[in-house]
């Protein structure tokens, strides 16, 4: 008989998964993408995100600008000195030398730099603190337009959304145009336009390449680069930028080294104009404001036409701190007289100068227009009306000596004598009470 062999059988092995853990497994699964995707939802909708389409009405703060009868300026007008420009009113180089400064892969990117970012990660973490934050310029709109100024991961997160739906939303000439309007260049000046009349006394469409330089150095930290306090340091700005549009190819460099050894001229004349005109642009702001209310003042970017005739005006300030100084020296007061003056156009009544006080920065009350007069001061211009009309010249010299007038009733027969210090003869247009009262009988203005 064949030995038959022995066969063992092992007993079948369990399936380790079967469709009950499958079913849980995927259950789960989906379980927990839902809680990850609903966290991060919630996550996202507490960044406040703004609504992208505010940008369609961007409407910003600009300046108001006076001018004189002669088509001068005189002032401006504003809460932020700001000048809009369209693309096509701009030098072509002006928006390059920004982008060379800023980001020079502006027109490359869709709103976010990656490479930028992670090289500014880095570096901040070899230094320790947020020294770099690699921000496009798209990214720096939507901060300027939409954000406020707050340093943090969630405000950076909000702002590389906003910079990727800016550029879908907008082509790249406009958001360079937005950006040029909006940035903060120093001195108060907002934009390139005002920042060309503030630093140059010019209009950005006649700045020089040397020039555009300067101006493009400044976004990084617009009070130390300022030209104006520290010049050395936006010479070295000034460098780079030129050096970087040099290797961007958008300038040769011989180019690049003519307009580094440009001589800069400042023309910063915006100061000594509200020195000079101060009383006038308040008392100008005033009337606008209940023309056009204070919204439109300041948004609509109007030009005003004046009556001030600039020369004379110039003439007055000089006479009204003269004369004040004359009197401080003469009278030993503590402090120096204040005084005021209107001139005004006889035949139509527009004014041709007004100074409201001897320094506006020291003391901006519009003495012309907001002090009380005393009565007898205000009468005096009718009583020399009246005597001009009658023929007496303003030369006319008056005896000014001490003058003793008694006063007094016959019943209680007390006599006060006032006695008036003179200093010789003087004009009749001299503002003297003494004058006033002294004008002979036919002079007298008549009651009707």
């Amino acid at each position: 008989m064949k030995r038959q062999k022995k066969t063992s059988k092992r007993p079948a092995r369990r399936p380790v998964w079967d469709h009950t853990h499958i079913i849980f497994f995927l259950m789960g699964t989906c379980g927990l993408v839902t809680l990850l995707v609903g966290f991060a939802l919630a996550w996202f909708l507490s960044l406040d995100i703004p609504d992208i389409r505010t940008v369609d009405d961007y409407r910003p703060l600009v300046t108001t600008t006076l001018l004189d009868r002669h088509g001068r300026p005189v002032d401006a007008i504003y809460r932020e000195n700001r000048i809009v420009l369209t693309w096509d009113q701009m030098p072509p180089l002006l928006p390059q030398a920004f982008v060379a400064a800023e980001d020079s892969r502006y027109w490359q990117h869709g709103g976010l730099d990656v490479w930028s970012i992670a090289r500014a990660f880095i570096n901040n973490l070899r230094s320790g603190r947020r020294s770099q934050g690699g921000s496009t310029i798209t990214q720096q709109v939507t901060r300027s337009l939409m954000l406020s100024r707050e340093k943090s991961y969630f405000r950076k997160v909000t702002e590389a959304i906003l910079a990727y739906r800016l550029d879908r939303m907008l082509s790249k000439q406009e958001i360079l145009t937005l950006y040029l309007n909006e940035i903060y260049l120093g001195e108060g000046a907002y934009g390139v336009e005002a920042a060309s009349r503030t630093y140059f006394g010019k209009p950005a469409s006649r700045l020089r390449l040397g020039e555009m330089a300067l101006l493009a150095g400044l976004p990084q930290a617009p009070s130390r680069y300022s030209p104006l306090k520290h010049f050395s340091r936006a010479r070295a700005r000034q460098r780079y930028v030129l050096n970087r549009m040099a290797e961007d190819g958008l300038i040769s460099a011989e180019e690049a080294r003519r307009a580094f050894n440009e001589k800069i001229t400042f023309q910063p004349a915006s100061k000594a104009r509200r020195t000079m005109n101060g009383y006038f642009t308040d008392y100008v702001r005033s009337r606008l404001e209940q023309l056009y209310g204070r919204e439109e003042l300041y948004r609509a970017g109007l030009t005003v036409w004046t009556t001030l005739d600039s020369e004379l005006q110039e003439r007055a300030v000089r006479a009204i701190r003269a004369g004040s100084e004359a009197v401080w020296q003469r009278e030993q007061t503590p402090q120096p007289p204040q005084g005021a003056l209107v001139a005004l156009d006889n035949r139509t009544g527009r004014i041709l100068a007004m100074v409201g006080g001897t320094d506006y920065d020291k003391s901006p009350y519009n003495r012309a227009v907001l002090a009380n007069r005393q009565p007898g001061s205000v009468f005096k211009p009718l009583v020399y009306a009246a005597a001009f009309e009658r023929g007496i010249s303003p030369d006319l010299q008056l005896n000014d000596a001490p003058l003793s007038s008694a006063t007094g009733t016959a019943r209680s027969g007390r006599r006060r004598t006032t006695a008036i210090p003179g200093t010789g003869p003087q004009p009749c247009a001299k503002p003297s009470s003494i004058h006033a009262t002294s004008l002979p009988s036919s002079c007298c203005v008549k009651s009707a």
